[in-house]
């Protein structure tokens, strides 16, 4: 759409207003970057009547208003290359072909413009016609939009499902909030066909189709897409290539490293624009390679043959001279030379582009550690090559001894620190230092200042050496600060200041002029007029001097142009067809009608839409039209609904050798710890072979209230599992989320134990706060876990062989830390108690509770301090015991250090003998569980300044796994393990070394552990 729009029956500019219409274009611009641009001029009129003297009113005569300010007349005497009509779909032009005053072809006439305007106003008995104008390669285009107008609703896409509709979207340019217009639906059609066939489809036809939605002025559009055939691919054309190039960059496209790349085009291969793509990439690289740095590579077009359904590729190529580029006297490997020197960004080739390179080399050499380093450059051009020789000296290495900061008397060095790029030495790097970083950090160290008022401030730099070795000192003039003389607020005329600024604002008279509390309080002040419903709200902040004889005292004024106060008018769903309204209803619920409406209700109702998994693959809500000066607004939510089958499956054969020395030296039974078994253990061996597969089948959106169900299966020669699964995230629409699941597996692949394991499962969990931090869950599940052929009989007790759980359960988590992957702050605390009752089903009577409680506080020097205290109970009763695969165990990289993997906790002896012994007099510590748990965890986590992300951690950790409840032997069992480790952090979480010496060492266990994981031990 067109970025100048008028209105030509209802405003009219003050003389004096283009100040204003600049003011007013900064603030929209700011404020809103994601508007069309089409309403740009009416957003500044409205603006300037808001903010600005306005004129007289003067009487309807009928005749169109001319603005003074008005930018239509820029454009008088330019060819008209198009005119449109938009916003009515129901107006037919042709029955008026008189209105059209001004005709294509001819000159731009702000008169015939206005003719045009009033005819078409009085044809159609609209209340009024706005213009529209935008320059183009021919003149310019007018647009003429009629009002009431009807907005553009959804696009569909019928016929594309297998393209991602975000993709469809794009590809045909999807516009917000704005008007239906016939000649905007020919170019998405044009560039919507022109996306098929890049994708391969070149018989692709697209037919629009127009749904109008009356009530509510609202056009949907249907592209009723029929595509065809993907093609082949054909031939490759290098058009442009000197001598016998052609041919060879053309045979390139089917060798061995170009499949390598994914770039290969072979003749009667699909079509896949990805693969042109690369196949662009792969021929520049490949022509960089051999020194042709500034060649280009373009793809300019296919020629399609529909009889053989195959594409022939054409690319045009130019060489460009060829550039040899060396650096001697130094090492770099070639993906940093690529990197560092601009010849190689395809920018040809000068005094200027190697300049660069050269002072980028000394930089590159500085921050290295070679501050004295010298490059000298030279270029050689001839009419078809060019040599560019690059002459390094590095000189010794030396290293930054010091970095200074001397005369900020009012600012603290803690605050400016941070904004010095240069760095001192440490154990791991000679320190940074260039001249450029130098220079880098005095702007920086200036432009905090200015932040704070101090105009006059200057940073100065010296740089001494020593043996080589430099010191750099920054020095600083503050100079006189700034001070607030008076702040005045203009433009506040329907809310209250406090309200605007309930907890006032940073900016005060007699305090220092600072843009830093200008902008805090234009963030707070925009931010509490949106929450209003001001939603065009801005703020403007002038600032001057008090008088000639005071420069140094500023006036303030801090301007706002409220805009009208908008609220909801009806709120419309768009593209819905199976999901349930009530649904759409419950995620958008904060966006009342007749309430104010806000940015963050809209931003949060489209968030809310895409918490439902497998339900929407693009949601948005917005108003229909762009707010210029109504006071009520319709909100569209435009949703479209994801394919809501999935299906996946494989097949394959598989050879396995059961039996032998078991792999890693462990085995893991179900539920129940690694155990580890001496080297010279060993089962009978056999093979065993056959075919296996998998599949699993989703269906989302099952009732339409974003339920799905889930169906997995695998089935092998030795082992075979299927799962169900069923969520549903709004139970009975209330706020509990439901799932429920059931599972079983039959597994023969362990040569020391075959095992049948069946669970269900189902689950309920709310969250109890508004915050969403603390939730609650109610749990049954039943398990029954079958274990036979155990090659070694005591290492699981007959009575915990066979068990069957039917478990009622309950649990409740608070979370607040900021990060759980890297903890700074916050805490987390967890209870949960469970109950098993042979009455319920189970095969055992007992209850169990867990309870944790963590907490992570940020000290001095940014240390963190985190503790951790878990403690479990397990009792039985009615003459039950509790089942091994439900006793605690501890000891590890997350609970104590100082013991292996499940290592603490009483011991027992397990006899373990290879197959065909009976009495082999081989023993193993086995670690045995118990009923009752406590754990104690404490650490510091100190940065270290060596390297960001790099920390150093000392902590503690005691307790134990006990017998029984009631903490008998306590202190003859309690343990106390401490160690150091190591943290560098990752997007993934932190990764960690730990070392851990266990104070109370236990006979058989080594009393130092270590440990490498990734994330915090808790």
């Amino acid at each position: 759409m067109s970025t100048q729009r008028a209105s030509l029956t209802e405003v009219k500019f003050h003389p004096d207003a283009d100040e204003c219409i600049a003011a007013a274009r900064g603030a929209v611009e700011s404020r809103f970057p994601w508007r069309r641009g089409t309403l740009f001029l009416l957003a500044c009129m409205v603006l300037v009547q808001l903010a600005c003297q306005k004129s007289p009113a003067q009487q309807d005569d009928g005749l169109p208003r001319t603005a003074e300010g008005d930018l239509l007349p820029a454009y008088e005497g330019q060819v008209v290359s198009s005119i449109g009509i938009a916003g009515r779909p129901d107006f037919d032009a042709g029955r008026c072909p008189a209105c059209l005053v001004q005709r294509t072809g001819q000159p731009f006439s702000r008169e015939k413009v206005d003719e045009t305007a009033n005819a078409l106003k009085a044809a159609g008995n609209f209340s009024r016609v706005e213009v529209e104008a935008e320059p183009d390669a021919n003149g310019v285009r007018i647009v003429f939009v009629l009002e009431p107008a009807v907005y553009v609703g959804i696009f569909t896409f019928p016929g594309a499902r297998q393209f991602p509709y975000s993709q469809l979207i794009q590809a045909a340019h999807y516009p917000i909030q704005d008007v239906f217009n016939p000649s905007e639906i020919r170019a998405d059609q044009e560039d919507l066909t022109a996306f098929f066939r890049q994708e391969g489809y070149f018989g692709a036809n697209v037919d629009p189709r127009l749904a109008i939605d009356s009530t509510h002025a609202v056009a949907n559009l249907h592209f009723d897409s029929t595509l065809g055939r993907r093609a082949k691919f054909g031939s490759v054309v290098i058009e442009n290539a000197p001598g016998s190039e052609g041919p060879l960059l053309a045979h390139s496209l089917t060798t061995f490293g170009a499949r390598l790349h994914s770039a290969a085009i072979r003749p009667g291969r699909t079509y896949h624009r990805s693969t042109v793509d690369k196949a662009t990439n792969y021929l520049r690289n490949k022509l960089e390679k051999e020194d042709y740095l500034d060649a280009q590579v373009k793809l300019s077009g296919a020629e399609y043959d529909a009889a053989t359904n195959r594409a022939d590729i054409h690319f045009s190529v130019r060489q460009g001279p060829r550039t040899e580029v060396r650096i001697s006297g130094a090492h770099l490997w070639p993906w940093k030379k690529k990197s560092l020197l601009p010849v190689y960004q395809g920018v040809g080739v000068d005094d200027e582009i190697v300049a660069e390179g050269r002072q980028a080399l000394v930089s590159w050499f500085q921050a290295k550690g070679y501050f004295d380093v010298k490059v000298e450059s030279q270029l050689k051009k001839q009419s078809s090559a060019a040599a560019v020789l690059y002459t390094v000296t590095k000189e010794k290495k030396h290293r930054v001894t010091s970095v200074s900061l001397t005369g900020n008397a009012d600012l603290p060095s803690a605050r400016l620190k941070p904004q010095i790029a240069v760095e001192r030495k440490h154990l791991f790097s000679p320190g940074k230092f260039s001249d450029q970083l130098v220079e880098k950090s005095a702007k920086n160290l200036e432009a905090v200042y200015q932040s704070e008022g101090w105009s006059h401030v200057r940073v100065t730099s010296a740089t001494t050496k020593t043996n080589g070795d430099i010191g750099i000192a920054f020095r600083v003039v503050e100079g006189p600060r700034d001070i607030v003389n008076s702040l005045t607020i203009e433009g506040v005329d329907t809310i209250p200041r406090s309200q605007f600024a309930p907890k006032g604002l940073e900016l005060t008279a007699g305090s220092g002029y600072s843009q830093a509390h200008v902008q805090s309080d234009r963030a707070g002040i925009l931010a509490n007029y949106l929450k209003a419903g001001y939603l065009i709200a801005s703020f403007r902040e002038t600032a001057s001097q008090h008088a000639k004889t005071e420069p140094h005292r500023i006036d303030v004024v801090y301007h706002i142009v409220e805009g009208p106060r908008v609220t909801t008018g009806n709120v419309l769903t768009l593209g819905r067809d199976h999901a349930r309204q009530r649904m759409i209803n419950n995620d958008v619920k904060q966006i009342r009608k007749g309430q104010p409406l806000t940015e963050s209700e809209l931003l949060i109702g489209g968030s809310n839409l895409y918490n439902h998994t497998g339900v929407f693959d693009w949601a948005e809500v917005d108003p229909k039209e762009p707010v210029t000066t109504q006071n009520v607004d319709d909100v569209l939510v435009k949703v479209h609904e994801s394919n809501r089958n999935e299906f996946t499956y494989g097949f394959g054969f598989e050879v396995i050798d059961r039996g032998g020395s078991i792999p890693g030296g462990t085995v893991a039974l179900p539920n129940l710890p690694p155990i580890g078994l001496p080297s010279t253990f060993t089962t009978s061996e056999t093979t065993f072979w056959g075919p296996r597969g998998t599949f699993q089948y989703t269906r989302n959106d099952l009732f339409g209230k974003g339920q799905s169900v889930s169906v997995t299966g695998f089935a092998g020669r030795l082992d075979q599992r299927g799962a169900f699964y069923y969520i549903d995230p709004d139970f009975r629409w209330s706020s509990w989320k439901s799932t429920a699941s059931f599972s079983v597996e039959r597994n023969e692949e362990n040569p020391i134990f075959s095992s049948q394991e069946e669970q269900e499962t189902l689950q309920f969990q709310r969250p109890v706060d508004k915050s969403r931090k603390t939730i609650f869950f109610a749990q049954y599940g039943f398990s029954q876990v079958d274990l036979t052929r155990v090659l070694i009989p005591s290492l699981v007790p007959a009575k915990d062989q066979h068990v069957r759980l039917s478990t009622v359960s309950a649990n409740i988590t608070r979370d607040t830390r900021d990060n759980p992957l890297d903890e700074h702050k916050g805490a987390l605390d967890s209870l949960e108690l469970d109950f098993n009752d042979t009455r319920l089903g189970s095969s055992v009577s007992f209850a169990k509770l867990t309870g944790q409680a963590a907490i992570y506080r940020e000290k001095l020097r940014h240390i963190v301090w985190a503790e951790s205290l878990r403690i479990g109970l397990a009792q039985p009763f009615a003459n039950s015991f509790v089942p091994l695969s439900e006793a605690f165990f501890s000891g590890g990289g997350n609970s104590l250090r100082g013991f292996p993997l499940d290592g603490a906790g009483p011991q027992r002896q397990v006899q373990v003998c290879s197959s065909g012994a009976s009495n082999c007099g081989v023993f193993i510590q086995v670690p045995g569980g118990g009923n009752e748990l406590l754990l104690l965890n404490s650490e510091a986590r100190i940065p270290l300044p060596v390297k960001k992300g790099l920390s150093l951690v000392a902590f503690y950790d005691g307790g134990n796994v006990f017998p029984s409840a009631g903490f008998h032997d306590f202190t003859s069992l309690y343990s106390n393990n401490v160690g150091l480790g190591l943290r560098y952090s990752t997007p993934v979480g932190p990764v960690r070394i730990d070392v851990g010496r266990n104070l109370n060492p236990v006979a058989g266990i080594n009393a130092t552990q270590y440990f490498i994981g990734i994330g915090q031990a808790f």
